[in-house]
């Protein structure tokens, strides 16, 4: 009550600080609406009960009302409401950490209130609880890989399978019967028979079940680890298995990081990705030989190639790339037949290309003068003495019996006036219509 007192009276103050001694109509009427609107907020608070709330000074809003509601499961949960500078005209904004969303859809100044806000609230929360129990019965059943505190606002948790492959489970808040998001993440090699399993039991995923645990197990042919005794027993085991080889911190609480996996069997170490990238470009260099393929990946560019090299634990295996939502690495069974087919589509390429140049020198073949059939020609002469310039590739060239050779289009002319070489003057035999018969063209 006097902070609600406070708030509105540091608000009076500075519209009254200018009144000096004559106030004007308009600050009396805005003098009456922070009136109104104070004995307004006030019955609404009245009418929620101040033990129920809590009132907290805000910079954006003129107050936030703090509410806190316990549910059948013991679960605290915090509600925040900003009123607004313009209240009540101006709706108010809830803030909350549930994994659903919850706002106000309508608000009429006149006739809505505070305390309606409160038992949606309310309401919101005791239809999330069969979607908490649930939540409850994944972290009593299975081995739950999450960093503690989980908020109640995670709708997904990650769960042991063994000691190389966890999933992470999502579990929809409306309808938490039904067949989750599952996610799995480890070696390529060993989540690809899972995935096969998940699309080839779905169908028996059965909804009457509540209990997500067995559903699982069911179809995917597993028991997850839930004894003590063997919690106690494979928890060093499992904290090295789920730490990076490198840099030695956690490989599951970084959602975002991608995590490179050894795919040696009895092995399967964790990498960060970038853990892994840095090391590799500065032992590459140093390593005289090595037995498997290096590949350089480019910062830059924003794929899915694998970064490969020797594991630093069992120094003999392949590193092979694994991403939570994205596809795994190709294995090198299917990247073999893919080089090939890149070879053999380049052989044909080339192949081609050579076609391509024999068809063109052929058709050059076919079409007058070529320079190495001049060469073969006994000519005496390397230039017409008619146009006085040399013979050139792709030029017609006519040789008469004297060995003289001629541009075709040079001596066509002159065997139309004379049966002569216009170089020797030996007689060329003339045809029966009189004219002199054009030599062999080469």
């Amino acid at each position: 009550m006097n902070s609600l007192l406070s708030v509105f009276g540091s608000n009076s103050s500075t519209d009254t600080s200018a009144i000096d001694t004559c106030p004007t109509s308009a600050n009396s009427a805005q003098f009456v609406r922070d009136t109104q609107a104070f004995l307004l907020l006030l019955s609404h608070c009245e009418e929620i009960g101040w033990s129920s709330i809590r009132l907290i000074p805000s910079d954006g809003s003129i107050l936030t009302i703090h509410h806190t509601y316990i549910d059948l499961g013991d679960r605290t949960h915090d509600l925040y409401i900003d009123i607004p500078q313009r209240w009540p005209n101006e709706r108010p904004c809830c803030r909350t950490y549930i994994p659903v969303e919850f706002t106000i859809e309508t608000w009429c100044p006149k006739t809505s209130r505070l305390i309606e806000i409160l038992m949606n609230f309310h309401s919101t929360i005791d239809s999330l609880q069969i979607f908490w129990t649930q939540l409850n019965e994944l972290e009593r059943d299975a081995i739950v890989l999450d960093e503690k505190p989980i908020p109640y606002s995670s709708t997904s948790r990650r769960l042991k399978i063994n000691d190389n492959v966890h999933v992470q489970v999502q579990i929809d808040p409306y309808n938490p019967s039904a067949f989750p998001s599952l996610i799995f993440y480890g070696p390529s090699m060993l989540i690809r028979s899972f995935d096969e399993r998940l699309e080839q039991n779905r169908h028996h995923w059965n909804e009457a079940h509540s209990n997500i645990i067995l559903n699982l197990e069911h179809i995917l042919d597993i028991t997850f680890p839930t004894n003590l005794f063997l919690r106690s027993k494979s928890q060093s085991n499992e904290d090295q298995q789920q730490e990076c080889g490198i840099c030695y911190e956690s490989t599951v609480d970084q959602q975002n990081s991608s995590i490179i996996y050894c795919e040696t069997a009895n092995c399967y170490k964790q990498y960060h990705e970038k853990c892994w990238k840095s090391w590799l470009r500065k032992k590459v260099p140093q390593r005289n030989t090595c037995n498997v393929l290096d590949i350089v990946v480019d910062e830059r560019i924003n794929t899915t190639a694998t970064a490969s090299g020797p594991c630093l634990f069992c120094k003999r295996n392949i590193i092979s790339k694994s991403m939570g939502n994205t596809p795994a690495a190709i294995p090198s069974m299917v990247s073999l037949p893919i080089f090939g087919v890149g070879l053999t589509t380049l052989c044909l390429s080339l192949c081609f290309c050579c076609y391509l140049w024999r068809l063109r020198r052929d058709t050059l073949k076919e079409k007058g003068y070529r320079k190495d059939q001049y060469m073969r020609c006994k000519v005496k002469n390397s230039n017409c003495v008619i146009c006085l310039e040399d013979f050139c590739e792709d030029e017609e060239i006519a040789v008469c019996p004297c060995e003289h050779a001629f541009h075709k289009r040079c001596l066509s002319p002159w065997l139309q006036n004379n049966c002569t070489c216009p170089m020797c003057n030996m007689c060329i035999k003339p045809e029966t219509s009189g004219s002199c018969q054009l030599p062999d063209i080469l």
